[in-house]
Order: structure tokens, then C-alpha cells, then sequence
């Protein structure tokens, strides 16, 4: 155990702390402060945020590890968001913003029902749960160890455990004691540690392997097309049907739909600095890739094939930097880890108290009450986050690969019911919640039979989302149609989509003046986009 990475790692749980309670000493106990931060939030906090919430050491060390064995492949997770973030932008968020909805499911009441906003917050807190927190626990915990250690975890092992609860306690005790303030203010401090961190590695590698030449041409003379974002059909990582068509799967759901993702905005302190956070959070997205992806491509030139996924990232470090360098970049990837950890238990607690406390444990509850429910929540459900993430060490396939396959069950439906609520105005709660239940099951379906009859472009995880999307509208529609509207169910009438929504209000227009303009910065945010893809097609 080396003391010099120990004392690197202490010193930045300290100041984490110190932050994430100095931030909320002045927050009064209502929900729109606990909650939302008291819808005061900068943009540039929003971008920083968000950009944390999303990026968590199950990246550093899943990304890096898929990036090792197929190259530049994920980067198309991350360069790919143009998209959705422009639906975000210009149809979803201004509705969730003027409205001043707490939560998203409370959306899908207001459009549908009672029941499909239940069904969505359930399904919602359900992933969070299964496909973000014990995930990330893991991958946190794993880190730790085998870089303290400087070996491998092949069992689990109580150091292993102590590494997850270190993690588990230092983020739920400035979550729960301040609410998104703390956890916004801490993911600005996180993130810019991951990025610095992130460069550092990058540059050392570069370094140790003879310059950027030689990562290029080691990778292409392995494979010719390990630089390519777009592959064959049966690709694992990046098939070019599943590249066509995941803007409107997966990535639209993370980004327009998820309460985990979204939150920062709806405490937005105007819609501008809502918008503009979005736009930020995608240009910092398109720098990631180069420090959450290339790792792996330098590691395949240093090290060449053979090394499992998950180990590649923490072999890097241990290889190319000294005992106060990899406290550094250990305090980077923790940061990471808790930027992600408590993003989810904020928005868990945050649909509990709201979605289903108030909704339907106590209608008149107090503020007080939400906040002291929501407090509780987050404790609960990082111990249970706590004592299920040792159970992944028995996962064989690399950890980014489990996160999107988890997505991969969850997003198409949610898309869909979600895409027809805004645009289509005939859709109603009936065919949405047949559409939910379906999609669920249609997605661990199409993975069954994918494996079972080794139907090979089925196997790709991005194939199986595009494929249960197609089945899930298809339901949508015939249900609509053919399943007659409860007569009783009414619905907001700006919930449908017109050009209004995707103006400024008139009291925010002067935000949106020469250098500020939306339009502008969405312009460059497209053209970005689009070079990448060019550039690396």
C-alpha cells in the first residue's frame, strides 16, 4: 500500500467535502433549493455538470478498455449527441423549463397519465440503480484497489469492499446534507480534475510510445479501420446501422429524457443559461473522447493485444507514472466516480420524494418532509448501491459494454412515448404504457435470440436498440389506433410542439445578444459534430 497515493486521495476527499458543504450553508430547507439548487444555476455549472453526471470511472476504465480492443469505435457515443442535444435544446427543455417540473416523469402526467408517469419514474430509478450506481461503485471500487495495491482483483476481497464504502460514504454525506448545490458545484471541481488528469496520462503515453505517428500507424497496422467511427454490420462497439440510427435510441434518451442528466437544467436560473449549458455540455463532449478513448489506443501500441478490457486503463497508469503521479490521477478518476454516484443518488431522491411521496404517500406533505424523505432516499439507496456493485466482478464482458446494454432495454420505449408525446397529438396513455411494458420485453427478447440463434447483427447492442425502437413505434401506432383513448384523460395543449417553444422568452432575449447567441454557438456545436465524423468516418 503506498502512502504518498493514499495521502493525494485524503487531501481531495477534503477538499470535495469542504465544498459540498460550504457550497449549501446557506440553503433554506424547501425542495426548490434541496432539489434544484434554488433554479440559480450558471451555465457554465450546468455544462460542467452534466458533463460529470455522465462521465464516471466506469468510462476511464470501460471506454479505455473498449477503445484498446476496437479503437476509436466509442468515440461515436460522445461525438454522435449532435442530435439529441439540438431535440433537447429546441423541443424538450423549453417545455421542462417554463413549466417548472421538478422531475420528468411529472411530465409524462401532464401529457399521458397518472399511471405512465408512475411507470416511467419506476423504470427511471430502476436504471439509475441497476445500470448507473452499482456500476459505477464497481468500477470505482476496482480502481482503487488495483492501483493501491498495484494488482489485479481476480475475488472479491474486503479491501475491495473498504475502497466502494470510502467512495459510498464521502458522496452520500454532501448529497444528503446539500442537495444538487453540493453536487453541482463538486462536479465543476471533479471535472476539471478528470480532464487535467485525463491530459496528463495522455501526454505521458504519447511520450513513452515514440510520439502521435507511432500510436497511428501500431493501430492501423493492426487493424486498417481501428480509426474508423463507422464499421460493418455485425461490428460490436459501432455497426454502421447502429451508428445511422442510435441519435434516436439510446443517446435521445440519455440526453432528452433522464432525470440523472436533466436535473441541472430544470435549475437552470434562466432558459437561456439552460440552453446554453446544453450547448457547452456537448462541446466539452466532443473533447472526452480524447482522453477517455485514445488511452486505449495508446495502450494497444504500448502494450499490444491480449489484455483483458478492464485492466488496460489501471496497467497505463501503473506503467508510465510514479507513486505522487498516481495519486493524481487516482483523485481524477475518484472524482469522476463521485460526480456520477451522486448525480444519481440527487435525482433518485428527487422522483422518490416527488414522483412518489408526494404523489401518493402524502399529497399535502410539507417541504420539510420532502427534504427530510429525500435525505433518507439517498442514504438508502447508496447502501444498496453499496453491497450489490461487488456482484460485477463476476461480469465477464467489459463494464462500458454492461452499461449500454442495460440502456439498451431501457431506451427505446422511453423514446418513442416520449418523441409522439411532443409531435403527435393523437398518442395517448393506453397506447404509451402498452408501448413501455413491450419495449422492456422486446429488448431482452432481441438479446435472447441474438445469442441463441447467433443471429449476428443482432449481437451489436446499438442493432438491438434500433431494432426494438422500430417495434416499440410500432406498437405506439397500432395501440393508438386501435386502443380506444380513456375519455376521462386530458392533457396539457403546450405540450404539442409548435415554433414558439423554440424562441426565447421576451424577458430572456437580451441574454441573447452577439457573442451569447444561442443560434450561433448551436451552429458551431453541429459543424463540430459533423467535421468528426467526416474526419474519422
Amino acid at each position: 500500500m503506498n502512502l504518498t497515493i493514499l495521502s493525494i486521495v485524503a487531501i481531495y476527499f477534503i477538499i470535495t467535502l469542504s465544498i459540498g458543504f460550504l457550497v449549501a450553508r446557506r440553503e433554506k430547507n424547501n425542495v426548490d433549493d434541496y432539489f434544484l439548487a434554488g433554479r440559480k444555476l450558471p451555465w457554465y455549472a450546468i455544462s460542467f455538470s452534466m458533463t460529470g453526471s455522465n462521465i464516471g470511472t466506469e468510462h476511464f476504465i470501460g471506454m479505455v478498455g473498449t477503445a484498446y480492443a476496437f479503437g476509436l469505435a466509442p468515440a461515436t457515443y460522445e461525438w454522435g449527441n449532435f442530435i439529441p442535444y439540438s431535440v433537447l435544446m429546441w423541443i424538450f427543455l423549453p417545455y421542462f423549463y417554463r413549466k417548472k417540473l421538478y422531475t420528468i416523469p411529472e411530465f409524462l402526467e401532464r401529457r399521458y397519465s397518472g399511471t405512465t408517469r408512475g411507470m416511467f419514474a419506476t423504470l427511471t430509478m430502476l436504471h439509475m440503480v441497476l445500470g448507473v450506481l452499482i456500476p459505477a461503485l464497481y468500477a470505482g471500487g476496482r480502481i482503487i484497489y488495483e492501483m493501491t495495491f498495484q494488482k489485479p482483483i481476480h475475488g472479491f476481497e474486503w479491501s475491495f469492499m473498504g475502497a466502494i464504502l470510502i467512495i459510498s460514504g464521502v458522496t452520500a454525506a454532501y448529497c444528503i446534507y446539500g442537495g444538487l448545490r453540493s453536487v453541482v458545484w463538486t462536479d465543476v471541481l471533479q471535472v476539471a480534475i478528470l480532464i487535467v488528469g485525463g491530459l496528463i496520462l495522455v501526454k505521458l503515453g504519447v511520450n513513452n510510445v515514440g510520439g502521435i505517428r507511432e500510436v497511428i500507424s501500431t493501430n492501423l497496422a493492426a487493424d486498417s479501420t481501428r480509426f474508423s467511427l463507422i464499421q460493418n454490420v455485425s461490428h460490436p462497439v459501432s455497426p454502421w446501422t447502429g451508428v445511422a440510427t442510435f441519435w434516436i435510441t439510446l443517446s435521445m434518451w440519455y440526453v432528452g429524457t433522464n432525470q440523472f442528466y436533466i436535473q441541472r437544467c430544470l435549475g437552470a436560473k434562466s432558459e437561456w443559461d439552460a440552453k446554453m449549458g446544453v450547448i457547452g455540455t456537448a462541446c466539452l463532449k466532443f473533447f472526452l473522447p480524447f482522453i477517455i478513448v485514445f488511452p486505449g489506443l495508446i495502450a494497444f501500441s504500448m502494450f499490444g493485444p491480449g489484455i483483458a478490457e478492464d485492466a488496460v486503463y489501471v496497467k497505463m497508469i501503473n506503467t508510465l507514472l510514479p507513486p505522487f503521479g498516481r495519486g493524481i490521477l487516482l483523485a481524477a478518476l475518484i472524482a469522476a466516480i463521485m460526480s456520477t454516484v451522486s448525480s444519481v443518488l440527487n435525482s433518485s431522491s428527487t422522483i422518490w420524494s416527488i414522483d412518489v411521496h408526494k404523489r401518493l404517500i402524502n399529497k399535502s406533505a410539507a417541504d420539510s418532509e420532502l427534504v427530510k424523505v429525500g435525505r433518507w432516499v439517498t442514504f438508502v439507496i447508496i447502501v444498496i448501491g453499496t453491497i450489490f456493485a461487488p456482484l460485477l466482478l463476476k461480469w465477464e464482458g467489459g463494464i462500458f459494454i454492461y452499461i449500454q446494454d442495460m440502456a439498451a432495454f431501457f431506451a427505446p420505449p422511453i423514446v418513442v412515448i416520449f418523441l409522439t408525446a411532443f409531435l403527435w397529438t393523437r398518442a395517448h396513455s393506453r397506447a404509451a404504457n402498452i408501448t413501455l411494458v413491450f419495449g422492456i420485453i422486446a429488448g431482452i427478447f432481441l438479446k435472447i435470440i441474438g445469442i441463441k440463434f447467433e443471429i449476428q447483427w443482432l449481437m451489436p447492442l446499438l442493432n438491438r436498440a434500433a431494432a426494438s425502437w422500430a417495434l416499440c413505434l410500432v406498437v405506439m401506432i397500432l395501440t393508438t389506433y386501435f386502443i380506444p383513448r380513456n375519455t376521462q384523460e386530458k392533457y396539457d395543449p403546450d405540450v404539442i410542439w409548435n415554433l414558439k417553444w423554440a424562441r426565447l422568452p421576451e424577458n430572456e432575449k437580451s441574454l441573447n445578444k452577439g457573442g451569447k447567441n444561442l443560434m450561433f454557438w448551436w451552429i458551431v456545436m453541429i459543424s463540430l459534430s459533423t467535421l468528426l465524423f467526416v474526419v474519422f468516418k
